[in-house]
Formats: C-alpha cells, sequence, structure tokens
C-alpha cells in the first residue's frame, strides 16, 4: 500500500456482446479480457487491495452477467461516482479497461485535432450494437479530472484496446481489439446524446468553459495528477493472445504490466514510467512481432498505485555485446562523446536494484547514425558480474565527457598563486574528459574565464563579458576550488550540448516541412522578430507545432526541450516516460508553458532573460533526455562541493516551467526510454527564443 493511503480499483473487460443492429458495426468475440480482469483483481487482492469492483460481460454468444454487473455507462457512471464520493484526499483510484476500442468523431469540421491519441477513440461498451452509448476518451477524461480536479486523487488509468479503430491484419497468434475493417463509428444514437449530456453537465461543475462536449478539447492532453498507459500509438492495434504457462489469451498490455509488477517485490514497485518501458522492451522482442507500442500521459514519475515522486536518472539500452565491447542506443546526437562513462546494470538483477555494476568506458561515436556510441567494458577480473549482458541490461551515465577540448582559464590573486592551489584546480576541472586548465600567460583562446572582482568573488566570463546568472563564488571559500570547477563543468556541458554539430544542421529536414509558433493563452498576437518572442514575466504560452503542406512526411516524432537562463535543460513535452509524441499530418502538438524571470545572482543582474525552447524532430521515435542538466544553482552556498558530473540532484529554480500541464513540479523527468534508430533516419530541429522581461500584465 501507499503510506496509508487507500486504493479503490474498477476494471472492467467486455469479452462479449449483446447483438444489434442499432449501430452499422459488429464486435466479434474476444476471449482475453475477463481473464485480464481476474489477474489485475488478484494482483491488487495480494498489494491488500479491499475495495475492487469488477464490470465484465463473458458467456458466449453474449453476456451472462446480472444487469447490475455489466459495463455498460450507467454502471460505469455509478461506480466512478461512488468511488468520488467515498474517497478521500490522497487515495488512489485505478481503472483498468480491457476491450474492444474504436475510432469516433462524430464533431465534423469542429474537430479539435490538436493534442493527445485519446480524444478521437472510444470504449465499445457491451451494449453499443444494441444502442448503449460509447464510453469516449472525453468522457473518461471528464470522470478521472473530477476526481483529480475535484476531490484530490491520484488515479491510473490502463486502457487494454485499440486508439484508433485502424485494426491492422491479425497474425496467426494474435486477435487484434478492434473491428476488422472498420477505422470509425460516427453514429450517434440517442444514448450516446444522453451521455454527452450528463458528462458536460460533469465538466461544468469541475470548471469547464463549454457544455458542448464535442468541441471541448479533453483532458487527456495534459493531465495532471492521474497516468495513463494506453496500449499502442494511434495508428497500431491493441492485440490479445496466448502466453506460455497461461490457460488462456490475455491482452498484451496486461500480460506484460503484470509480468513488471510480479518481478518486483510489493513494496518496491516501478514508477509508471519504468513499468512502461518494460512492457515496451518486451513487447519488440515477442515472436511473432507484432506492432505495438505502449503510449504513457501524465505523471509517469510516480510510482505505480503510490503517491510517491521518483527522481529517475536517464536509462539507456544495450543494443549488443561482442567481447569485452558494447553498443549502446545513445551517441553523438545526445551530447555522448569518447571518454564518458557509464554504469552497467545487468539484466538478472536490475529491477530490484541489487546487481553487480560494471563500468565501460565510450571509446567510439558514430557519426552515421548519430545515436550509436561503442563502449568497452572493465576487465572481468575487476569485477564480480556473472552473466552476460544482454540486450535487457541497462546503462547510466555516470561521467559525462565533452566532444572536443574547452579551455578553462583562471586568473587568481597573487596572494592565492601558488602551486599545490593551481594543481589542485586543475585535478578538479580536468576530471570531466576534454576539460583543459590554460597554463598561466599562455596565449590559447580560452572558452571561459575566471578573474576576482573587488569583493573577491569570481566573476565567469566569455570573450570578455560576464555571463548572466552565474553565481559567484568567494575565493575566501574553503570549497572554492570544488566549486568553480563545478560551475566550469556545467556550463561546458551546457554549451557542448546547446550548439548543434555543423553536420546536423546542413542534413536537417527543411525548416519549412513546420510551422512552430508561440502565441499568448489569453491575448493578442506575441511581439516577435527573426524567431524572437517577446513577453513580460507571468504570461502564460501556448506553443505548437504541425507538418506543413510542403513537408512528404506522413507523421514525425517530437519533443521539446527548454535551454534555460539559468543554464539547465528541461524536458517540456511529451511528459515523463514518452521519449516523444507521435505527430500526424493534419494534427497540431501544442502545449503550454508559463514564463517569468527568475530571481538573479545578484543586485546588478539583467532583468530580462532568454530561453529557448528546441523541437527535436525525427522519422523514428528516439530519446533526447540523455542531455537533461538540472540548473545552475541560485547561489553559492547551494553550490555542491563536488563534480557536476556526480549528478547530484539540485532543486530547479525554473523560470520556464510546465505551469499549464505540471503545476508546481520543479522536478526531473524519469527517462526510461529507448529509441530504434537506423541510418536512414533523418532529424530536424527548430528553435524559438523567448525573451522575458520583469513585471506582469494582465492578458
Amino acid at each position: 500500500m501507499s503510506h496509508g493511503n487507500k486504493i479503490w480499483a474498477l476494471l472492467i473487460g467486455v469479452e462479449s456482446y449483446f447483438p444489434g443492429t442499432e449501430r452499422s458495426i459488429q464486435y466479434p468475440r474476444l476471449n482475453g479480457c475477463v481473464r485480464d480482469i481476474e489477474a489485475v483483481g488478484q494482483y491488487l487482492r495480494q498489494l491488500g487491495v479491499k475495495d475492487i469492483k469488477t464490470l465484465t460481460a463473458s458467456g458466449h454468444p453474449t453476456p451472462t452477467e446480472k444487469q447490475t454487473e455489466l459495463p455498460i455507462y450507467q454502471n460505469i457512471l455509478r461506480e466512478f461516482k461512488y468511488i468520488t464520493d467515498n474517497a478521500s484526499r490522497g487515495d488512489i483510484v485505478y481503472f483498468h479497461y480491457s476491450g474492444h476500442g474504436i475510432g469516433r468523431n462524430t464533431s465534423g469540421s469542429e474537430q479539435d485535432t490538436s493534442g493527445d491519441n485519446i480524444t478521437g477513440t472510444a470504449l465499445a461498451l457491451a451494449d453499443v450494437m444494441a444502442g448503449g452509448a460509447y464510453l469516449t476518451g472525453y468522457h473518461l477524461g471528464v470522470l478521472v479530472k473530477k476526481m483529480v480536479k475535484g476531490k484530490g486523487l491520484r488515479v491510473t488509468v490502463v486502457l487494454d484496446s485499440c486508439f484508433s479503430g485502424q485494426g491492422l491484419r491479425s497474425n496467426m497468434k494474435y486477435t487484434i481489439r478492434s473491428c476488422p475493417g472498420s477505422q470509425l463509428d460516427n453514429s450517434v444514437l440517442q444514448s450516446d446524446k444522453i451521455l454527452d449530456e450528463i458528462v458536460a453537465s460533469i465538466d461544468t461543475s469541475i470548471g469547464s468553459l463549454t457544455r458542448k462536449a464535442q468541441l471541448k478539447r479533453s483532458w487527456w492532453s495534459s493531465p495532471t495528477g492521474c497516468t495513463v498507459l494506453t496500449a499502442c500509438q494511434f495508428d497500431e492495434a491493441a492485440s490479445e493472445g496466448n502466453f506460455p504457462g497461461e490457460d488462456g489469451p490475455h491482452g498484451v498490455l496486461t500480460y506484460w504490466l503484470l509480468r513488471g509488477l510480479q518481478q518486483n517485490p510489493f513494496r518496491q514497485r516501478p514508477t509508471h514510467a519504468k513499468l512502461k518501458e518494460y512492457v515496451a522492451t518486451n513487447i519488440t522482442q515477442m515472436k511473432p512481432r507484432i506492432r505495438q507500442s505502449p503510449v504513457l500521459h501524465g505523471d509517469g514519475d510516480y510510482v505505480f498505485l503510490g503517491s510517491e515522486l521518483v527522481i529517475e536518472r536517464p536509462v539507456v539500452r544495450i543494443l549488443s555485446q561482442y567481447e569485452d565491447y558494447i553498443e549502446l542506443d545513445v551517441g553523438k546526437a545526445q551530447g555522448v562523446a569518447v571518454g564518458a562513462v557509464y554504469d552497467i546494470y545487468p539484466e538478472f538483477n536490475q529491477t530490484a536494484g541489487t546487481a553487480s555494476i560494471i563500468q565501460a568506458c565510450i571509446v567510439d561515436v558514430s557519426d552515421n547514425p548519430p545515436f550509436r556510441a561503442t563502449a568497452e567494458l572493465a576487465t572481468r577480473e575487476q569485477t564480480s558480474i556473472g552473466p552476460t549482458i544482454g540486450t535487457k541490461s541497462a546503462a547510466i551515465l555516470q561521467t559525462w565527457a565533452l566532444p572536443s577540448d574547452t579551455f578553462i582559464d583562471v586568473s587568481l590573486p597573487i596572494e592565492h598563486r601558488n602551486e599545490s592551489q593551481i594543481e589542485k584546480l586543475r585535478d578538479e576541472i580536468e576530471q570531466t574528459p576534454g576539460l583543459i586548465l590554460l597554463e598561466q600567460n599562455t596565449t590559447s583562446k580560452s572558452s571561459f574565464a575566471a578573474v576576482v572582482n573587488s569583493y573577491n568573488e569570481f566573476e565567469v566570463l566569455v570573450d570578455g563579458r560576464q555571463l548572466p546568472r552565474v553565481p559567484r563564488i568567494c575565493i575566501e571559500d574553503e570549497k572554492w576550488i570544488q566549486k568553480l570547477s563545478y560551475v566550469f563543468n556545467h556550463l561546458a556541458r551546457f554549451q557542448a550540448l546547446n550548439v548543434l554539430p555543423d553536420d546536423f544542421t546542413a542534413e536537417a529536414m527543411p525548416s519549412d516541412w513546420f510551422i512552430y509558433t508561440a502565441k499568448a493563452m489569453s491575448s493578442g498576437p506575441i511581439p516577435q522578430s527573426n524567431g524572437k518572442y517577446f513577453v513580460q514575466g507571468g504570461k502564460q504560452l501556448i506553443l505548437s507545432l504541425k507538418l506543413s503542406e510542403t513537408c512528404p512526411l506522413e507523421f514525425v516524432y517530437v519533443s521539446f526541450y527548454n535551454f534555460s537562463s539559468a543554464w539547465g535543460i528541461h524536458k517540456i513535452y511529451p511528459g515523463p516516460g514518452q521519449a516523444s509524441a507521435k505527430l500526424p499530418k493534419k494534427r497540431l502538438e501544442r502545449f503550454g508553458i508559463t514564463v517569468d524571470v527568475p530571481p538573479a545572482y545578484s543586485e546588478d543582474g539583467p532583468g530580462e532573460i532568454e530561453d529557448t525552447i528546441r523541437a527535436f524532430i525525427s522519422t523514428n521515435e528516439v530519446s533526447w533526455e540523455e542531455i537533461i542538466l538540472p540548473d545552475l544553482p541560485l547561489g553559492e552556498s547551494s553550490i555542491p562541493d563536488c563534480s557536476a558530473n556526480e549528478f547530484t540532484v539540485l532543486s530547479s529554480e525554473h523560470n520556464i516551467s510546465e505551469g499549464l500541464q505540471n503545476a508546481g513540479q520543479n522536478t526531473a523527468s524519469a527517462r526510461n526510454v529507448r529509441s530504434f534508430i537506423v541510418a536512414e533516419d533523418r532529424l530536424g530541429f527548430l528553435d524559438i527564443v523567448i525573451q522575458t522581461t520583469n513585471g506582469h500584465t494582465s492578458g
């Protein structure tokens, strides 16, 4: 259980349907949905969960359950209301649906094509062919939002069904959980209208601006206080099939989700992000291969069925091993350089956290594709590692390296200029491969310099100009060497990641393939010039990206990062556990941010800042989360007296935060993601620069 928070569960499995001709579509019977729900219920009872409600449709050819126990909208509304009314703030709610899904768009030309992949779907309940209503993504979003916003509950939603209705061809072993040959069902029955009105009324009661359900953008676009795991992308299908040791079929998502949970001690459950990664990894290794990629929405950093927030470092996958060399699925594109050191966690104890760790040093990075690196393992004699490192092993960055030599020039006052201190400073700075302290009186050009001002504080300079928002370190501080080295290490890492290599920009997808803009949430256009937007602090902005008419691609993968004025790199969108969002043509991907000017490090600090929101675009899914970097600490006293390369977790001082989708959470993302990139894949990079000045406006 979760530190005294009660867990409530609503489990729905739809295998069989009441016959009817009220709609033109006919849903075939499934075989593993009720078995899914029974297995989930058994797991929950092992955890000690007592408040478990199941609604199932089993039997052949039609459901045999009592009317009050069927998965139909009246019963689902009843159970959502019961939980919402009786649960206490902080309680955990788990909703699991296993059954058919279908694409649904009943709003015609007014359909909002932006945002999430759940809005345009519907769960096919047991009586939909006989006149019953669909439970749409919008309906479910409102019911969950009332729990989260109205009652303060934390909700996990698992949907083991198709979400676009685009049923792919079934193979011999797996059955697709959508209706064969049907992509959409836009029929509107009286029951659909009734449910729309009921849900619109609920939506209004919790702060909706409109009662027109068809025009309301689903809350799933930016959920907070909840986590949603869906079985597949919008253009894929959810499958069910037989698995070894099971007494019948299971949904692929449900099967691997339970396997991942059962491999963890009950008091050491993984985060949603880690669990999603486990499921995705195992699906890719199934035989025969199926095309199914789980998608995570919302708060992936939270423990599954828990209220604990866990900050996790990026996990890199091992693609292959040959003798003492391994290939990693990160590379030059994510700032990996020769000399970087990774900790390797073997597969057999990875989830329990008790694996013997072996170190590996990067010896080569690939130019094509730029998402590959080769590392050499430490010798076996130096470690107690047992099994061969496999593709389910994990690698975590321990020490980064710089892609090219970065020279540091430190001018010390005469009274501090002694050989022992200089050598100690050199040792600290050069712990990072590629970071080099210049000799005194050298003529080489430095990337960064430090001089001592009249207050005996170090000021960091670039080309003779003081860098803004860099903490000043007093030379009288007994830890000044470690702290100054930390600052240089951090700044050099930021610079290396911020400046794109020439070969990347030369071969990038043309910028006119995309339309990338920012606008104020509640006022007119933002003043801009040459891609730079000028705003005042406190503004809420909407950033959006879509494929232009000239783009020849049907879809791309996108993710957005903020290169902040506080020298940090933060993932903004999509949320934790999801490497990138799949963006098809004719859909707008958008997200909200709040901009503000953080406190200055000194009274003479600038009153304006610049942040760059970079869109990373690729033709295949790839994680960029290896580039995440915390902001520099606000002041000298907050700087750790250790290397920045040791990944000390710092409290962030974000000037741009996900205020509209993750209010109040200045935390790093959970980053358990994978990438499968081949040589012919293409990349794109688009920047929006936001200059923010002090002051607030009424807009």
